[in-house]
């Protein structure tokens, strides 16, 4: 049986994406006006907030999975929808139901959850809660974009408190949380404003905020603050102006840098070990490196997503897309960031510039163009938190969390002698990408490349080359259009081997 497709394009799936459209047929309502009512079936739990033909698009498709790096966990209670994860100094995991309004704790020594009913909750819907902190007094506090609130959950009380964002100017849809001094900074996404909201007041009752104002038609990013006490975010129209802003509270000074028009759905901000700033960019395929030393900015592109992810059934697809959607740095300085529509969690190493893209086992077909194809989907797997070499995360649609174990050793990588080669327009150069084995197995590969221009071209052996106990050297051609312009892009050539695509970049500059 073909499944429906829900597959979303642009902005509708970037900015509402939390909101169902049930879209009715009047005439076919005309013509069953004497007919019985098909009888609903009451399952008593959240999934009834869904008739049962949608039940399987927001409530799940199939059991927990597991493959070579990951392993999924099935929430008790189904439909629960959880978003932001965060883990607290006892290792314990915390995460958000958003179609419950409750707060839920997984175990990871014993494996059992425990969920919070939430007397408060009233919304006879899902709310997108991107946003989650943990802080020393034991609470956990999280962010409610249709309630446009702020919550707290007292760990020790098991108690609910509810703190309203006060908006500017119409609703607040406060996003992602940072935690700096004891104070909370807020992205309002849609509510034209940054807001700072201090811990230790609001637990004395108090709500005292300071807030930064956008002007009319921006949305805000997540906001980051560095070493200096300098705030950073971007403020942005879709497709049309992309500004990165610095500013400092105590000296209220305001920078702005105009970002390249590339960049059209920055969600993601992250703070690097250097100094820069990475952003993930949801409508593309890219992540930006923005350097405050020469302000310049580069773009690495991701793998392209598996066919398995986006189905295509219908042919409609022309450029399936990996969506980066929300990204922070581990404390060895790598970047992990989730592929929204990639259906993967990948993690970037800035001083080897090498890319690791592991594929989250679970996808639920209703959310691509799969027509009959067997095991293709979407998990929407959104939030992710670190807790040493672990990375756990949430499955939005498939009622899951999840976590990968970082410290598994991938069988192969990928190096380049030349990481820096000069081209000239119209022309091409061989380099050679040397595959090294890392664990004593035999591995066919397929050496693929992606780059962020259509003017360069990747071209690569199309028989597997065999990696055994020996690093072996492989060609790959770059060719550069002589209608390019001159400049530096970052080349990504890599391999898909099970559960796992690894990759390099190269850096090409056209003279």
């Amino acid at each position: 049986m073909k499944k429906p497709i829900y597959f979303v394009i642009g902005m509708a799936f970037l900015i509402i994406l939390a909101v169902t459209f049930t879209v009715f047929d009047e005439s076919t309502e005309i013509q069953n006006e004497d007919k019985e009512e098909p009888e609903v079936m009451i399952t008593g739990t959240p999934a009834d907030k869904y008739s049962p033909d949608e039940r399987e698009q927001h409530c799940g498709s199939s059991n927990a999975k597991t493959n070579q790096y990951i392993k999924e966990f099935k929430i008790p209670t189904p439909c629960t929808q959880p978003l932001s994860i965060i883990a607290d100094s006892e290792g314990k995991i915390w995460f958000t139901q958003t179609n419950t309004g409750n707060i839920a704790m997984f175990d990871p020594t014993s494996e059992e959850f425990t969920e919070y009913p939430n007397d408060m909750w009233s919304l006879n819907s899902a709310s997108m809660m991107w946003g989650i902190a943990f802080t020393d007094d034991n609470e956990i506090w999280f962010t409610d974009d249709k309630y446009g609130s702020m919550w707290r959950f007292s760990i020790p009380n098991e108690e609910y408190s509810k703190f309203e964002i006060k908006g500017k100017s119409g609703k607040s849809s406060p996003q992602k949380i940072g935690l700096y001094n004891d104070n909370f900074v807020i992205n309002d996404f849609t509510g034209k404003q940054i807001v700072v909201l201090n811990h230790e007041k609001l637990d004395d009752g108090q709500y005292a905020d300071s807030t930064l104002s956008v002007p009319d038609g921006f949305f805000t990013s997540q906001a980051v603050v560095d070493s200096d006490g300098y705030m950073w975010f971007i403020m942005w129209k879709y497709q049309k102006e992309v500004i990165l802003v610095k500013t400092n509270s105590n000296t209220q000074e305001v920078e702005q840098f105009p970002l390249p028009t590339s960049i059209q759905a920055p969600n993601g901000v992250a703070l690097g070990p250097l100094g820069s700033l990475w952003i993930a960019d949801t409508a593309g395929n890219s992540f930006y490196k923005f350097n405050p030393e020469d302000e310049k900015v580069i773009e690495f592109v991701t793998s392209k997503p598996s066919v398995t992810t986006y189905g295509n059934a219908s042919g409609l697809i022309k450029t399936p897309i990996s969506r980066p959607y929300w990204n922070a740095f581990d404390s060895d300085g790598n970047m992990w960031f989730n592929q929204q529509t990639g259906n993967r969690l990948a993690v970037f190493n800035p001083s080897s510039e090498s890319l690791i893209e592991y594929d989250i086992p679970s996808k639920n077909p209703s959310w691509s163009d799969c027509g009959d194809m067997i095991d293709c989907g979407l998990s929407q797997s959104f939030g992710f938190a670190f807790k040493g070499d672990e990375i756990w995360f949430t499955e939005w649609v498939e009622n899951n969390i999840g976590v990968l174990d970082s410290s598994i050793t991938i069988p192969i990588s990928l190096e380049t002698k030349n990481k820096i080669i000069s081209i000239k327009q119209g022309q091409q150069k061989e380099i050679l990408v040397t595959a090294v084995p890392e664990l004593n197995q035999s591995i066919d590969l397929i050496l693929t490349g992606n780059s962020n221009s259509e003017l360069i071209k990747v071209n690569t052996k199309t028989e597997s080359t065999n990696v055994r106990d020996q690093p072996i050297e492989i060609p790959v051609t770059i060719f550069v259009d002589e209608n390019i312009h001159q400049g530096i892009y970052k080349i990504l050539i890599g391999t898909q081997i099970p559960d796992v695509s690894v990759s390099t970049y190269v850096t090409v500059k056209v003279i």
